[in-house]
């Protein structure tokens, strides 16, 4: 399969589709950027743990709630540096903490 997905890659340089593919990239990084704007999901989040860390913009969208815990949806720049085992305040001064764990 991996050998298939190669292939395609190759076949896509030659024949000049990858301009194609970084602007479809771009265009969804962008409508997350609006997202992260404009929707009422969206909230400032920061690192616990870190004292030099920002607050940077997320969206986090509902997904299950359970009678102990609610699992939830993130987005977020990968250039944030957020990754499975992570754990975070969200808003300011609001004292939720979530974990990220897929």
């Amino acid at each position: 399969m991996l050998e298939n997905l190669e292939l395609f890659k190759m076949r896509a340089r030659a024949a000049d589709n990858d301009r194609q593919h970084n602007r479809m990239i771009i265009d969804k990084k962008r409508s997350m950027h609006r997202a992260l704007l404009y929707s009422y999901q969206a909230a400032w989040v920061k690192k616990d743990n870190d004292e030099e860390a920002d607050y940077v913009r997320a969206l986090m969208n509902p997904d299950k709630v359970k009678f102990d815990y609610d699992e939830k949806i993130i987005s977020i720049d990968w250039e944030h540096g957020f990754v499975p085992g992570t754990t975070f305040e969200w808003g300011r001064n609001t004292g939720l903490h979530f974990i990220i764990y897929k």
